[in-house]
């Protein structure tokens, strides 16, 4: 029967869809044939071929071999030619992987390609024919694969051997059967003499009459986790935190962990939040100390300018403006508990300081006590403040005599300040910042501390004074933790035995020689059109404050008005905010702070002249010329008050 056209039409129909199916089949598989006619040295290859090269097919789908050729990496031609030859010329079989850069997107993919010989009836070769495979995905895999199971195998053996915990395995009866580097390391005892030991050799007898092991517990398949004292092989004790279970095996893994750095971290924790209530607490009266002390500085300052004082009525006057100072810098030192900030000033030369307070020490404490000063003069410089320093050697060493004292033997008690570059190197802490660093020690000769009254000397609520006795109870190492780690952030610790005396190690952040300044001095001008005669607003809650300020001011020959209250202060702005040259703030006052009268003001007007006045040693805020910090003399108010008028 002969084939009509519908029949014709069903083949081809029939011959495109096996085509179609086999292209699906082979870029589902990421496989592709070839050929090559040694003849013409012309390649044929299929759709995926040209694909996994990075060919552009052609209707021919064919290439010349020479292009072909180029795509394989170059370490694998060598490779690739030898095993060519050797199936051409001896059949042998042509089974390869290599490397190709694609034509099109340069990317490098792994094939694998596999090809046999076919002759002529003489035997001659004529064509090569063969497949080609991207297997990148496939190998990636299996690698990933292996690695995983590497990876995994090793995991497990790094686990035990070397965890940062210790790690002991032993039977029902507590025998070891095996243990870790790190176990070794804990218990200070040698793999050899572990293994066979029991458990509870690990720990007192008395360590365990108050935390018995639950073996009953782990037996039953639950995890047991209990803080104990480890008995390490020199009869030391270690706090460590241990959980035990059950194995799959029988036997049962307890995990034990130093929580000795844990401990250390809490109690800081712990101290820290000690101070910062008591500096919350002492915040409050810190602000009403200051507030009386500008009073009692400010009306001293006016009185020792008044004419007629005898010279014995002038020394008076300046002992109560001393000790007025030194209660200053109480309340800067109570403020500083409470609102902490980095040291801020300029560079200074350590043994200057330690100089003024070995000449304080050797003046108002027993002279029986040698005050030894071996820091030498241009070679460990800081950068902060020098009177927060100066306060913190003092009360070292004041603390440091009266140890001396205590021990009974003052003949040959000393006191000793020694400096050298050194960066801090303390167990436990992270590693220093990098830089110059200066330590500085404090050393004497005293009754020393016991590991418990060193563990608490930062403590502000532990003291070894007792109540009454001479030498008070005061914050003196509270305050010295504050300056050194949180004030010029650095580090302290305390090297101390019973009996032994103690020496106090403080890590500072060091700093270059300074150079001479030859910046000539400022020179206070009145700005060009200001009246000499300036109007001054002033804006305190405290009336003997407003007094002071109004009673200064006007001797200089200025304008004063007064607020009692933010709002206040800003109604009378509103009326006249051209005629006010300069507002003196008080940041601290009930319903507006001083921020948000600043804030009110200078959208009044803003090029408004205002400072500040705070007892909290806080940074120049935005829109304010400067702060005055309380307490303050006449002097210091004079100052200020010129210096920002005049614009400086």
């Amino acid at each position: 029967m002969a084939e009509g056209p519908g029949d014709t039409e069903f083949d081809e129909r029939s011959r495109q869809r096996d085509e179609a199916r086999f292209r699906l089949s082979q870029a589902v598989a990421h496989i592709g044939n070839w050929e090559i006619d040694l003849a013409s040295r012309m390649v044929w290859a299929s759709d995926e071929a040209f694909h996994i090269y990075g060919f552009a097919t052609n209707p021919r789908h064919c290439l010349p071999l020479s292009e072909v050729q180029t795509r394989p990496l170059l370490a694998y031609r060598a490779e690739l030619d030898r095993a060519m030859q050797e199936l051409v010329n001896h059949g042998a079989p042509y089974d390869v992987r290599f490397r190709v850069e694609r034509a099109d997107d340069g990317a490098v993919r792994l094939v694998h390609s596999m090809a046999q010989v076919l002759r002529d009836a003489s035997g001659r070769p004529t064509i090569v024919a063969g497949t080609v495979q991207d297997i990148t995905e496939r190998e990636e895999r299996h690698q990933r694969m292996v690695d995983a199971l590497a990876a995994s195998e090793e995991r497990a053996r790094l686990a035990f051997e070397r965890a940062a915990d210790a790690i002991l395995i032993f039977d029902a009866s507590g025998t070891l059967r095996h243990a870790n580097e790190r176990a070794v390391t804990l218990t200070g005892r040698p793999l050899d003499d572990l293994l066979g030991r029991n458990l509870r050799d690990l720990f007192s007898p008395a360590e365990l009459s108050v935390r018995p092991f639950l073996a009953e517990v782990v037996e039953a398949g639950e995890t047991v986790v209990a803080e104990r004292r480890l008995l390490r092989a020199d009869g030391s004790e270690v706090p460590v935190e241990m959980s035990s279970r059950l194995l799959a095996d029988g036997l049962a893994q307890a995990i034990v962990r130093d929580v000795t750095e844990r401990r250390r971290l809490e109690e800081q924790l712990q101290l820290r939040q000690r101070m910062d209530s008591l500096g919350t607490l002492a915040a409050g009266i810190a602000h009403d100390f200051n507030n009386i002390l500008v009073g009692i500085m400010g009306f001293g300052d006016l009185l020792k300018s008044e004419a007629g004082l005898s010279p014995g009525q002038r020394e008076l006057v300046e002992d109560i403006l001393r000790a007025s100072q030194r209660a200053a810098d109480l309340v800067h030192g109570l403020n500083q508990l409470t609102r902490p900030e980095p040291s801020r000033g300029e560079s200074f030369d350590l043994a200057e300081v330690v100089d003024e307070v070995c000449a304080v020490l050797r003046e108002t404490t027993d002279r029986i006590v040698v005050k030894d000063n071996r820091v030498v003069r241009g070679q460990h410089f800081l950068h902060g403040k020098s009177s927060d320093l100066y306060h913190a050697l003092m009360n070292l060493g004041v603390n440091a005599v009266q140890a001396v004292l205590e021990k009974g033997s003052p003949s040959g008690g000393f006191v000793r300040f020694e400096a050298r570059a050194e960066a801090p190197r303390l167990p436990g802490r992270r590693e220093p910042s990098p830089g110059r660093w200066v330590h500085l020690t404090v050393t004497d000769s005293g009754v020393g501390m016991t590991p418990e009254v060193r563990r608490q000397a930062f403590d502000p609520l532990f003291s070894t004074k007792e109540r009454g006795r001479r030498g008070g109870q005061g914050l003196g190492l509270t305050m010295v933790y504050n300056i050194v780690i949180r004030q010029y952030g650095g580090a302290i610790d305390i090297d101390t035995e019973p009996g032994a005396g103690a020496c106090f190690h403080l890590y500072l952040p060091g700093e270059e020689r300074p150079a001479e300044s030859t910046t000539a001095p400022v020179r206070m001008v009145a700005e060009p059109g200001r009246p000499l005669a300036a109007t001054i607003l002033v804006v305190d809650d405290e009336p003997h404050i407003v007094r002071l300020v109004r009673r200064v001011l006007r001797r200089e020959g200025y304008q004063i008005l007064s607020a009692h209250d933010g709002a206040e202060a800003v109604e009378l702005f509103e009326q006249r905010p051209e005629g006010i040259d300069l507002v003196l703030l008080d940041r601290n006052m009930p319903s507006l702070s001083g921020e948000q009268v600043l804030s009110k003001l200078r959208a009044l007007r803003a090029d408004v002249r205002v400072v500040l006045s705070s007892g909290g040693g806080v940074s120049v805020p935005p829109g304010a010329m400067e702060t005055l910090p309380k307490p303050y003399t006449a002097t210091q108010l004079r100052e200020v008050i010129r210096r920002a008028l005049a614009g400086v």
